[in-house]
């Protein structure tokens, strides 16, 4: 007869593993607290050093000293550097509102609208996120300034001026919409795309017109949109370097950026605690703005607009007056985008740029050779080259290997990683190069891995790498987990599956990657202020100190070969990866 029995209860009070099975610590899992680690380090750590340096009474690199609040305090009692700020949030708050208002009605009209030639005007209008910046604010200095060859010409030939001055903050304040306004657009543009028209015609079959219906409700459909756009570009407004470096140099017009800049560059000796103070501020001023926006958005589910079987497209009909505005735009991105880039070539072309002589009279190829002759210029070009295909290469491959950890394994601290790839978005540049400059110094004083292009390359891989995390991870999100699963079931190790089908997968992605990567790379400037030397000179930097004090052939010859690189790059890639920079 066969007797039951009740199970066996475990014994009262017994210890933590008993009641809970231990996890093994596997070849994976070790790996995976290894890489995280590891780049936890490269992308979190070198904060560190900055913020100890503004609280040191010596700089890093000198024995001694000891904690103090002086830094600060120097800083916040200096005139100048209040002066900075109230410039910078002057310019932030004209250059936002201007490329909110700019970009969010042209998104409009090029999306939702009949405009004759949208799609010219659009592709016009984007022109400035595919380029360096550099180069339109020295096509700006060239054709508009009060003595640039646009504004001249119109001066002496017509009844026309220019009336304002690009050298204050209201004239940067323009040539940053310029630059900015496309970001907007671009946010913008793809949110209406997904708007069900049906939502419009809901609201015209209750009586509104057209105008009313897309401002009433698509429109309105963007506040989460417009939210990240302003505060987007309000922080880049703040740490920009560029654009006040060059245009506000003329007339002594300090920016928190170029306060910070003029502190360590141009001080004899540099006050570099007073910097890491400022830096340490400017980084905890663009993180509030950060989380500002994720409060301010809110629940962004309240503004779905992407129902389950939407409509087909429809445009709306602005009647005659189409031709009008189509003419306007097309003025208004003739200035502000097709003069400026031609002056830059013209510069670049003729011995002498000027309304009073025929430009085709001077054609030159003397600027270009100059360039080519000239060491310091060569070699900045080999530098950037090497550090944008070379580091651009191994960040592409580190974003897949952090990727697929942070979204394709069991790993506890992947939701951490996710968040430590998109931090250095928050992190001003001059910040990242500053971090990377105290780190280098603090772990090799002999100054040897400074001296190489190393340091330099992983502080421009750091800057960018949320970039290259959002072009690659929307492609690994597209590829199902039951492949790599199926693959683990049959025996495969996690790497394994890893790279012989995930990443296969997703290879135009990582070419996509790489390519928006190498432009990005080959075109910064900020990081580098503080980590170049004489033998470690960089393209995006030679660029902005020249054109701060010479806005010459050489320099505009050195603009186009800058800008024909990356047109080059980018044609290459869309070919090859259908790299689509406005997408």
């Amino acid at each position: 007869m066969t007797s039951l029995r009740a199970p066996a209860r475990p014994p009262v009070g017994g210890s933590r593993a008993a009641r809970r099975p231990l996890r093994r610590l596997d070849g994976t899992t070790l790996s995976h607290y290894v890489i995280s680690a590891v780049a936890g380090v490269l992308i979190v750590g070198p904060i560190v050093p900055v913020v100890v340096a503004s609280l040191w009474t010596t700089p890093l690199y000198e024995s001694g000293g000891e904690p103090t609040l002086a830094n600060y305090r120097a800083l916040l009692t200096d005139g100048a550097w209040w002066s900075a700020v109230w410039n910078s949030v002057l310019f932030a708050t004209l250059m936002t509102v201007g490329s909110v208002v700019l970009g969010v009605t042209s998104a409009a009209l090029f999306t939702r609208t009949n405009l004759p030639g949208r799609r010219l005007l659009a592709g016009i209008f984007l022109l400035p996120v595919v380029l360096p910046g550099i180069v339109l604010v020295l096509g700006w200095s060239t054709m508009w300034s009060q003595a640039g060859f646009a504004a001249t010409w119109l001066r002496t030939n017509t009844f026309l001026s220019v009336p304002l001055d690009l050298y204050s903050v209201p004239g940067m304040a323009l040539v940053g919409i310029s630059v900015a306004a496309p970001v907007v657009f671009l946010f913008s543009r793809n949110t209406l795309v997904a708007v069900d028209p049906a939502l419009e015609d809901a609201a015209r079959t209750s009586g509104a017109g057209p105008v009313r219906a897309l401002t009433t409700v698509s429109v309105r459909l963007l506040r989460p949109t417009v939210l990240n756009s302003t505060l987007l570009i309000f922080v880049i407004a703040l740490e920009v370097l560029g654009l006040p470096l060059v245009l506000g140099f003329s007339n002594d017009i300090d920016m928190i950026s170029t306060y910070l800049y003029n502190n360590w560059t141009n001080s004899s000796p540099p006050r570099h605690g007073l910097v890491s103070a400022g830096a340490v501020l400017m980084l905890l001023t663009v993180s509030g703005l950060l989380l500002l926006r994720n409060k301010l958005v809110g629940d962004v589910g309240r503004f779905a607009a992407v129902t389950g079987k939407p409509t087909g497209s429809r445009a709306l009909d602005l009647g005659p007056i189409r031709w009008v505005l189509s003419a306007g735009m097309l003025a208004l991105l003739s200035v502000m985008v097709l003069v400026p880039l031609a002056g830059v070539v013209m510069a670049a072309s003729t011995t002498v740029f000027t309304p009073f002589i025929s430009p085709w009279a001077s054609l030159t190829t003397a600027n270009f050779e100059a360039v080519f002759a000239n060491p310091v210029f060569t070699r900045a070009l080999v530098n950037s080259l090497l550090i944008a295909s070379v580091g651009g290469a191994l960040t592409t491959v580190a974003i897949a290997v952090l990727s697929v950890i942070a979204h394709r394994s069991d790993f506890r601290f992947r939701g951490g990683l996710q968040q430590s790839m998109m931090w250095p978005r928050m992190v001003p540049g001059l910040v990242t190069g500053m971090a990377f400059f105290w780190s280098v110094i603090v772990l090799d004083p002999s100054g040897a891995v400074r001296a190489s292009l190393w340091a330099m390359g992983l502080a421009f891989a750091v800057r960018n790498l949320a970039l290259g995390y959002s072009a690659f991870y929307p492609a690994l999100a597209g590829v199902g987990r039951e492949l790599d699963l199926a693959a683990r079931t049959a025996g495969a190790t996690y790497w394994t599956a890893m790279r012989t089908i995930v990443l296969r997968l997703v290879l135009p992605a990582m070419g996509a990657s790489f390519v928006l990567l190498f432009v990005a790379m080959l075109n910064d400037a900020e990081p580098a202020v503080f980590l170049v030397t004489d033998d470690t000179p960089v393209l995006g930097l030679t660029m902005l100190q020249l054109a701060a004090t010479n806005i010459g052939g050489n320099v505009a010859a050195l603009g186009v070969i800058q800008m024909v690189i990356t047109l080059v790059v980018l044609g290459v890639g869309r070919g090859l990866f259908g790299v689509r920079p406005n997408a």
